[in-house]
């Protein structure tokens, strides 16, 4: 008879990782782990492992010892246990007595916010009599029930009111461990963020058997159990922040029941006090966290702080140098009203001596130089910008590029081994491994690498109707066009713009799907190119009505349409050339008439129609169809740009015209530049017209 191992853990998906934090020693504890709900644990974490091979009247077992030890090592060092919270017995140590009187020793020491658990493995019998399992400690005859250690009394001892800590998970393995469960075997929930912390704030008694009311094999794989194999796998593979039993018990029953005919057993313990949906959680070091991510995610973290920190110091020198200049340009204005006085003296009968001629030229070659000093303030300040600007993109294109480049290897490797004979049938298990290299991936289908590549290098988030977005950062880029950028109108003059906050935008226009499940119609002039082609002849009026729905039906954020400056700014994606993707355009880029306004670009194919949305490669942001397929509605009234640089502008508060961006498969390249600026009334439906949208969380 057998006992095979516990897990005590179950990880939750897709959690934000926290980072632990040192405080004054405790007890022992110099760190502290960080609960679900965002503050410190105040409580310690309790272990009790049993282990024995070597019985006097019973057969010996061959793993037992190892198993404990194993689990006792692995939460030692990956997870918030310490020594100074560790009770072991060992083989002749687990005598009947020794393990009663190490429960009760826990029963007068454990506080009411401590964790506990209880590692037991060895033998395990179902006395004939009362037809209810029990552990066997090391002295206990085959035949004297009263020397064993049953079930109930265990319970008796994990009762709320007996060992009072707030959670306890008993992992017993053994022969007839599923007694412990009678009448109290549930189905857990799916576990969510909502749901792991509620159960961490609720007291539990769970236990994890490694078996039912049968025998369990001691066989196993090397020098543990099959049951403990799998527990010990499970917490050394571990990369989340938090394991609570009722996830990880899928993955602890799946790899048992293929290796051996035995079924484990997770459940809450009946009548022992404790609350209904609580879980004990398992914390993970953050060294041990950092020790297993791969290199290529320590340099990501690296150059993500150079980034933000350029993006920092870019912040502070550009607002110390518009201090600078508005200094500047108020000594010109108080110069100018000092010369614009002595104007209107002269002439008069005003006796003056400061308006003698000396005193006149003198103000006048102030004023020259000063304002000449302002204006090399001003190109200087708009020199070291663009020097800034391209530093900081330069970096966030290469950290992106390398990301990508880390990226497409890990899935290509994971293609190669579910690929072989070997692992073909190991496809989960494999995309798990994939996954534990990006933990912020959060839960994705196996075999999801475009989920993955959307998740991890675009920062991405999906709303409930399928509407995919990805993070915009802050930023300075030019809007407009240079007189000499062919196509360039008048409307189009250049100026500084910077955005100050993130935003997410839509990586696809709208599609005539996604407008059909918030509005239960079709408008679209193209309506049998499917739902994957973008909805048209919907006028600005018709999408307010398409954004206030969508806000009441996901409540997640703030969708809107994007002001003219965000869209070109994420349309450019750091590009300052006509497209994203260079100088010409080509229609194997993008949905338009074929039709270019450059010499040396080739003339394309002329679809006449839009085509699905995400049909050609996206821009370095991940936006797709930002040039052509159709003309996208911005938030702002049209009206010529103001002078100057702006910071967050939003356009007029009123006008006749909304404007549109990007082009469509019914207009030339022209239209189709990043910097071309169209407009309608905002009742205006046309076929080439449609939308895309922004989210602000």
């Amino acid at each position: 008879m057998k006992r095979i191992q516990k897990v005590i853990i179950l990880s939750i998906s897709a959690i934000i990782f926290l980072i632990p934090h040192y405080v004054g020693a405790d007890r022992g504890i110099g760190v502290r782990p960080i609960s679900p709900s965002g503050s410190e644990v105040v409580g310690n974490q309790w272990l009790f492992v049993i282990g024995i091979n070597t019985y006097i009247k019973w057969p010996p077992l061959k793993t037992a010892v190892n198993d404990a030890k194993a689990v006792k090592d692995v939460l030692l060092s990956r997870y918030y246990f310490d020594k100074e919270h560790l009770i072991e017995l060992y083989d002749e140590q687990a005598t009947r007595k020794n393990i009663i009187s190490k429960l009760r020793y826990l029963a007068n020491h454990i506080r009411e916010e401590d964790s506990l658990v209880i590692y037991y493995a060895g033998h395990g019998q179902l006395d004939s009599i009362t037809k209810k399992g029990s552990w066997i400690p090391v002295e206990s005859g085959t035949q004297d029930a009263s020397a064993w250690i049953s079930n109930n009394d265990i319970k008796d001892y994990l009762k709320i009111d007996a060992i009072r800590a707030k959670h306890i998970l008993l992992v017993s393995d053994s022969c007839f461990a599923g007694d412990f469960f009678r009448g109290s075997r549930g189905i857990m929930p799916t576990i969510n963020e909502r749901i792991i912390k509620k159960a961490y704030q609720l007291s539990s008694r769970q236990a994890i058997t490694s078996g039912g009311l049968e025998p369990v094999s001691d066989a196993g794989f090397g020098k543990n159990s099959i049951f403990s194999y799998f527990l010990i796998k499970t917490l050394k593979e571990n990369q989340k922040p938090f394991l609570v039993p009722s996830e990880m018990f899928l993955d602890i029953k799946a790899g048992v029941a293929e290796n051996a005919d035995q079924f484990p057993i997770l459940g809450s313990l009946k009548d022992t006090g404790a609350q209904q949906g609580g879980e004990i959680v398992f914390f993970l070091k953050q060294d041990s966290r950092l020790k297993n991510l791969s290199s290529e995610a320590l340099q990501k973290s690296k150059e993500l702080e150079r980034l933000r920190q350029m993006e920092t110091e870019a912040m502070a020198v550009k607002k110390k140098e518009e201090t600078e200049i508005l200094k500047r340009e108020r000594e010109v204005a108080q110069l100018d009203a000092k010369i614009l006085k002595m104007r209107r003296r002269l002439g008069t009968t005003a006796e003056n001596q400061d308006d003698s001629l000396d005193r006149m030229l003198a103000m006048a070659r102030e004023k020259e130089a000063q304002q000449h000093h302002l204006e090399e303030l001003k190109r200087k300040r708009q020199a070291e910008e663009a020097k800034r600007l391209a530093e900081i993109e330069e970096l966030r294109a290469k950290k992106r590029k390398k990301l990508l480049a880390s990226l497409e290897k890990n899935i290509s490797t994971y293609r190669s081994v579910i690929s072989s004979f070997f692992w073909k049938t190991k496809k989960e298990e494999a995309w798990k491994n994939l996954l534990a290299k990006y933990p912020s991936a959060g839960n994705l289908k196996v075999d999801d690498t475009e989920g993955l590549k959307f998740k991890i290098a675009y920062e991405g988030i999906e709303n409930s109707i399928g509407m995919k977005f990805v993070r915009i950062p802050p930023g300075t880029f030019m809007l407009g066009s240079p007189p000499n950028e062919p196509g360039h109108t008048f409307n189009e003059k250049q100026h500084q713009v910077t955005l100050t906050k993130e935003f997410y935008m839509q990586t696809t226009e709208v599609t005539q799907g996604q407008w059909k499940k918030v509005m239960g119609n079709n408008p679209s002039q193209f309506n049998k190119c499917g739902d994957d082609c973008p909805v048209e002849k919907v006028s600005w009026n018709d999408v307010q009505n398409f954004i206030h729905k969508l806000n009441q039906q996901e409540g997640n954020g703030i969708y809107r349409l994007p002001s003219e400056a965000e869209w070109e700014y994420a349309a450019r994606a750091g590009t300052t050339t006509s497209f994203a993707f260079g100088r010409c355009l080509s229609t194997d880029q993008a949905n338009y008439d074929g039709n270019y306004p450059f010499p040396e670009c080739a003339k394309g194919e002329f679809r006449k129609k839009t085509v699905p949305v995400g049909s050609f490669s996206p821009n370095n942001w991940g936006l797709y169809d930002m040039h052509g397929n159709v003309w996208e509605w911005c938030q702002d009234w049209y009206k010529s740009y103001p002078p100057g640089a702006v910071t967050d502008p939003t356009g007029p508060r009123k006008g006749s015209s909304r404007l549109h961006r990007g082009g469509s498969w019914f207009s030339g390249a022209g239209p189709c530049r990043s910097a071309n600026r169209n407009f309608s009334s905002p009742g205006a439906r046309n076929f080439d017209l449609g939308f895309r949208l922004v989210l602000n969380l």
